[in-house]
């Protein structure tokens, strides 16, 4: 048996995994209902027919560099995406193309990203205990991507890329298409995140992802930025310098383990490993080392059958017993 795959001009991702094994035909935009615009090119969808509500990011393909190392970096990082399997990274269910845009259909967390949770008043900020199982979260799923084969870099670890579960869960979402497109507010909007070894034009590894996480955690206890960005000269001259904005007032435990972090040199910048085991952790999460688990070899992938709709059943697993 075969299912019908939608006509698409300049097809830029691989066959949905769905179609690929004939278990249904290629989605397309029509089966859907807009409930709510999110943010650019995020939506909220319903399927007409199984009412499933899902998280869609909508990429505009006419704004995408078409080149063949592009194309193949993109086909090769969806094919990566389909293989996660982990309770602390945001599922994607699927993917459909039509002529201008890629669909892609990733799993609803109600109570939003980070970065719409923290309080408008900067003087208000998260409880130390959330914060602290946030970023036990995070590096549970950063250790992950990096023990894959090959590593899996993250590179956008930020406030708007966790995701809140609930208040003893979150999730980290990976889907970096945005360094595929051409706009220059991206570089903006990434430029408070970029490691030293970036800002100055060198090359990086899983290390970057360690300075993005001692980014996020002093965003999310301090509620402000943790280096003065007015401009691009000042913010890498504060870099530089680890000229950290410091607020009056902070948990020990958390500026111990930013400090330990932020160093301008990689190597230097504490492990995944010893982050879980720091004070900041294990007060509030005394079995937080259980959580580092690496990807399980030969581990079968399942298709997410969209006509199904089974959302409902457990789609992310913890590769541990």
């Amino acid at each position: 048996m075969s299912y019908a795959l939608n006509r698409v001009r300049n097809r830029l991702f691989p066959i949905p995994p769905s179609s690929q094994k004939c278990l249904e035909r290629e989605a397309k935009p029509t089966d859907f209902t807009i409930i709510k615009y999110i943010s650019s090119n995020i939506y909220l969808f319903q399927h007409n027919g199984t009412k499933g509500l899902y998280i869609v990011k909508a990429l505009d393909k006419r704004k995408i560099e078409f080149n063949q190392e592009n194309e193949h970096l993109l086909k090769q990082e969806i094919e990566n995406i389909y293989k996660l399997y982990h309770k602390n990274i945001v599922k994607i269910y699927g993917h459909f193309e039509d002529n201008y845009y890629c669909y892609i259909l990733i799993e609803r967390l109600p109570k939003g990203n980070i970065r719409e949770l923290l309080p408008i008043d900067n003087k208000k900020r998260f409880k130390t205990k959330l914060c602290s199982i946030i970023i036990r979260d995070v590096i549970s799923a950063v250790y992950y991507l990096h023990n894959m084969n090959p590593p899996i870099i993250h590179k956008s670890i930020n406030l708007e890329n966790v995701r809140l579960l609930n208040v003893n869960e979150a999730k980290l979402t990976y889907y970096s298409w945005k360094k595929y497109i051409k706009d220059n507010k991206i570089i903006r909007v990434k430029m408070k995140h970029l490691p030293p070894e970036i800002m100055n034009g060198k090359s990086y590894d899983e290390a970057a992802d360690l300075w993005n996480i001692g980014i996020l955690l002093f965003q999310m206890v301090a509620n402000k930025d943790s280096f003065d960005i007015s401009d691009y000269n000042t913010y890498k001259e504060n870099i530089m310098k680890l000229k950290i904005n410091w607020p009056k007032a902070i948990n020990n435990d958390a500026k111990d383990l930013i400090e330990k972090i932020l160093k301008i040199e990689p190597k230097e910048r504490l492990s995944l490993e010893k982050m879980m085991v720091h004070p900041f952790i294990i007060k509030y999460n005394p079995d937080a080392e259980k959580y580092l688990i690496k990807p399980v070899e030969g581990l079968k992938f399942e298709p997410f059958v969209i006509l199904k709709d089974d959302t409902d059943r457990k789609s992310t697993r913890l590769n541990s017993s």
